[in-house]
């Protein structure tokens, strides 16, 4: 019943009166000739109130003539009738154009790119073959082909086994699945030395193939062949013939290794200290592009800037793709602090392990850490650390005839 109302309130109806003492045979005639009437109410006895389409209406004139009945409209419904109240109002008009047009525009380009799966490192891959195809936020969507983009990033991308693409409402989603490294091919006929990485002590040997040239216990220095890639052996059937194979020497080389460090011991640090004033730098957000709104410049000589975006929510969780992102400076000023010489001490320590951090292999174990206190010729007081690790120091390199 909803469905019967709502649609012939989208095609337009009129209530109308009847008058006249033959009402009973006007209803009949217009069911004969096929005029919908409904909610026919009778008034008194010559007069009758109902209603009927904008068809029906045209057509029910002779059914009034013939019973001689009058027919008179109370008020017209509809949607037609809604809409044709604005007919002249332009400003209305242009308004609704604007927002339909609008409206197809935000619908027809890319508001949001989403890469799932895959390693970290892949994603900014992945965007950078999007930047040279020219696909970003604020694309038209007309014109993209998915299956060829997804094909494009596959062949760009290393590390990639397979990439779908597809287009979910303003959405670019690309979804990535990480490829299986092949073990690397190794050529028997060709041959390699196993050679030390760096200077150590070893503890642990394990030849797979090769003729090993040192042994345990043994003090090797950086660049010292440890398991050859010739093989030779001695053929007493053709009179002690030395008979030479290249093969492709393999095994695991543990060693002890040493990491040294030495900072000077100085009494005057320089701290540097954030302040209570910051200064706001603000741009206008859209899509990808960023308008820096008026404002005055950062203040500050020495400053720390972090940034954060506010963009504007949409129904149902949507973010749209406008915003602001704000730039916020923090001043900082650099004071000479004089320490105590525990505190010197202390402070060349942290320095020195954070500088052995950066170089301490990333599968070593570390074994031992010695710290010790030296002075130079100088009478400058120095801090040195030393950290001892287990490390696997082999290294493949082709045999040079």
């Amino acid at each position: 019943m909803f469905l019967v109302h709502l649609w012939n309130y989208i095609r337009g109806y009129v209530i109308i009166v009847v008058t006249g003492k033959s009402i009973e045979r006007f209803i009949n005639i217009c069911t004969k000739r096929q005029i919908l009437l409904w909610d026919i109410v009778r008034k008194d006895n010559e007069s009758a109130i109902m209603k009927a389409s904008l068809r029906g209406f045209k057509l029910m004139r002779p059914a009034a003539k013939k019973s001689y009945c009058r027919v008179h409209i109370l008020k017209k419904c509809g949607l037609i009738f809604f809409l044709n109240r604005f007919r002249k109002r332009r400003g209305l008009k242009l308004g609704f154009l604007i927002f339909i047009s609008l409206f197809a525009l935000s619908t027809s380009i890319i508001w949001d790119i989403e890469i799932t799966g895959g390693k970290p490192e892949i994603a900014p891959k992945v965007m950078e073959v999007l930047k040279v195809e020219k696909i970003g936020r604020g694309t038209f969507k007309m014109g993209l082909n998915p299956k060829a983009l997804a094909s494009k990033i596959a062949l760009q991308v290393d590390g990639i086994a397979w990439v779908g693409v597809e287009l979910k409402g303003v959405k670019l989603k690309v979804s990535i699945v990480d490829s299986v490294s092949a073990p690397a091919l190794i050529r028997n006929n060709e041959p390699f030395n196993l050679v030390a990485e760096r200077d150590g002590l070893i503890t642990h040997i394990e030849v797979y193939a090769g003729n090993p040239l040192v042994k345990e216990g043994e003090t090797v220095r950086k660049g010292q062949v440890l398991v050859s890639g010739k093989l030779q052996n001695m053929r007493p059937d053709l009179g002690d013939f030395v008979v030479t194979k290249d093969v492709h020497a393999l095994g695991r080389i543990i060693a002890r290794t040493w990491y040294e460090s030495t900072v000077p011991v100085s009494t005057t640090y320089t701290q540097r200290i954030r302040t209570d004033r910051s200064h706001d730098t603000v741009y206008l957000r859209i899509l990808d592009w960023k308008i820096k709104l008026p404002g005055k410049k950062v203040p500050f000589e020495i400053k720390e800037t972090t940034s954060f975006d506010k963009m504007i929510a949409g129904p149902f969780g949507l973010k749209l793709p406008i915003g602001l992102t704000i730039e916020k400076s923090f001043e900082i000023i650099e004071k000479q602090v004089n320490l105590t010489l525990d505190e010197a001490i202390r402070v060349a320590e942290e320095t020195a392990r954070a500088e052995l951090a950066k170089s301490l292999p990333t599968d070593g174990k570390v074994v031992e850490e010695k710290l010790s206190h030296v002075e130079g010729e100088d009478g400058q007081r120095y801090v040195k650390v030393v950290i001892e690790c287990e490390e696997d120091i082999a290294s493949l390199v082709p045999v040079i005839e």
